[in-house]
């Protein structure tokens, strides 16, 4: 390797490459775009060639970009690998991960799944535990980290947000909005809504509240329910509506519909917590692989 070319600059040119725009590698990459150039810049300069062609209308791979880009993949692989190898030696050989009801299954799978294919030699204990549950036990050193709804505030805790997921309205089948694709936030002032019981997301209850209050009016709250399984079992047995995941789709649930919400779409955000002193090794490899994933692994909508 050239002296002076480090793994990031490898990262930083293979960004440019998949995004053929600078700006967006940047933002990508979490560094700054004059950082990011003048990075490119003096590899180009130690090369003695260019790796891209650059215009006001288009950015676009050299021949020698090409195949600089190709081996570069390859050595931030092998990179990978000879990391995840070192810490595979040291691994624990467990792994205890809480996850509230509340966060996506979607995001529980990812985790899982990644965490399997990561952390092949260490067994995954997945443990369901509300927010304030969850913090109790990473204190106590029972659980490793936990996944949970945002904000968390809480002392003495890490917080790494993994992104954020829209919330759809379940309606029952019967209603009159069904015959809408898509409904506003106001179609939805008189009628009740099944609530999970605050204390145990109060996050959920923020944005809704906030959200209806822009619009000018407080929600209705009929019912409470413990899960978001349970709200929409309830909406398909009475009036009303309740707020679920964009995944809870795949409940089809007989008697129900989802819409999904025009002009102001709620989100909620979800993130792992953890203790940032004598936190497992595990953690912070687990965060970096995941937000490597492509973004339609998990919602990251603003």
């Amino acid at each position: 390797m050239l002296p002076g070319v480090e793994p990031r600059v490898l990262e930083y040119v293979v960004a440019v490459a998949e995004e053929l725009h600078f700006t967006r590698a940047a933002e990508k990459l979490h560094v700054s775009q004059p950082s990011l150039s003048r990075q490119i810049r003096d590899l180009e300069s130690s090369l003695g060639t260019r790796l891209f062609e650059r215009t006001k209308q288009f950015v676009r791979l050299t021949a020698a970009g090409v195949a600089f880009v190709r081996e570069a993949k390859e050595a931030l692989l092998h990179i990978e690998r000879a990391v995840n190898l070192a810490k595979a030696a040291t691994q624990p050989e467990s792994f205890s991960l809480g996850y509230s009801p509340y966060v996506s299954r979607r995001l529980v799978t990812s985790i899982r799944d990644l965490f399997t294919e990561k952390f092949d030699r260490v067994h995954l204990a997945l443990a369901p535990a509300h927010g304030d549950e969850q913090i109790e036990l990473i204190r106590k050193g029972t659980l490793d980290g936990g996944l949970t709804p945002l904000p968390v505030a809480a002392e003495a805790i890490a917080v790494q947000s993994l992104g954020l997921e829209p919330l759809m309205v379940v309606l029952p089948e019967r209603h009159q909005l069904c015959r809408s694709k898509a409904l506003r936030l106001r179609d939805l002032k008189r009628l009740p809504m099944v609530a999970v019981i605050r204390k145990l997301c109060p996050q959920l209850h923020e944005r809704i509240h906030d959200a209806f209050m822009r619009e000018g009016f407080q929600p209705v709250i009929s019912d409470e329910v413990m899960a978001p399984a349970d709200a929409i079992a309830m909406v398909a047995a009475r009036d009303g509506f309740a707020f679920v995941h964009e995944c809870d789709v795949e409940f089809r649930c007989p008697g129900v519909v989802f819409r999904s919400i025009e002009r102001q779409p709620l989100a909620l955000d979800s993130g792992i917590v953890y203790r940032p002193d004598g936190a497992s090794p595990i953690i912070h490899a687990l965060i970096a692989a995941f937000q490597r994933l492509p973004q339609n692994s998990f919602s990251t909508v603003a």
